[in-house]
């Protein structure tokens, strides 16, 4: 995932080199620009082509085509938002799994209950983040499964032993559920994508759009049309792409969610809640 300052405006609208969007669409855009510019120049030195457009008619399309792009980008990035969520989730579960474990772990003798519980909580999120990134079609152990299978025996053992107090069954069924839930929904987002008839039509839609766009304008604004067509597709391709983006966040673009930066903090959080670093000795 990108960090910058989003205060730096001027930085964010220059950073050309880390924008995909700009980077994809260039070619793309100078492409649109030249049809238009062909367009125009068969229009107004080559021939007159009666084609029955002209601005109002491309206005109705693009209500229509920016309706379309409003719904695809905001579904996209509810996806890529609802993903962060979740992780926050297993951040917070994560902790208060292990302040729980902690208080009542906390005699010297439990050094090595503490211990192991912060390796299993310190390892769910690595693993999760592995299955939520393997290909839809691999065949492969459900490795967060497992590793939540070892945390429940733990803590059933512990509390047979003794060692946790019964009464706490209550306090850990709804946090080790919490683990379940967080998977369960990571993987709806990430086995469900957008519909590929819907992605499709609205790439359809804007290449004719910026098809017929020449034809619409050219007696109107003359050359102007060239930067109006190549403006306008770059506006309006450039929306689709970044819904394209954002829209599968658990992988590793650049745009992706930091799986790998929560993971680590998570691991660093449960491993300083259980396995504290002893106190130096005073003077």
């Amino acid at each position: 995932m990108i960090t910058y300052d989003p205060k730096n405006w001027l930085r964010v609208l220059f950073d050309f080199p880390r924008s995909p969007v700009f980077r994809t669409l260039f070619l793309d855009v100078v492409g649109a620009g030249i049809w238009a510019a062909l367009v125009v120049w068969v229009e107004t030195d080559l021939m007159r082509v009666a084609v029955p457009l002209g601005p109002s008619f491309l206005s109705i399309l693009g209500i229509i085509l920016g309706l379309l792009l409003v719904f695809r980008t905001n579904t996209a990035y509810d996806r890529w938002w609802e993903g962060r969520r979740l992780w926050g989730q297993l951040v917070n579960i994560s902790r208060g799994l292990s302040q729980q474990l902690g208080a009542q772990l906390a005699a010297p003798a439990h050094a090595g209950r503490r211990a192991r519980y912060a390796e299993l909580l310190a390892l769910y999120p690595t693993q999760l983040a592995t299955h939520l990134r393997r290909p839809l079609s691999a065949e492969g152990p459900h490795l967060p499964n497992e590793t939540m299978r070892a945390l429940h025996a733990e803590v059933q053992a512990d509390l047979a032993a003794g060692r946790l107090a019964p009464e706490s069954r209550i306090a850990f069924a709804p946090l080790l559920q919490g683990f379940d839930d967080v998977t369960g929904a990571c993987e709806r987002i990430r086995k469900t994508p957008i519909p590929f008839s819907y992605s499709s039509y609205i790439k359809q839609f804007v290449v004719l759009y910026a098809f017929i766009m020449p034809f619409g304008l050219v007696r109107e604004f003359g050359y102007g049309t060239v930067i109006a067509s190549m403006f306008t597709f770059f506006a309006t391709m450039g929306l689709e792409l970044l819904a394209t983006e954002v829209e599968e966040p658990f992988g590793t673009d650049i745009n992706d969610l930091p799986l790998d930066q929560i993971a680590a903090t998570i691991a660093r959080d449960v491993r300083t809640i259980l396995t504290p670093e002893p106190a130096p000795a005073s003077a």
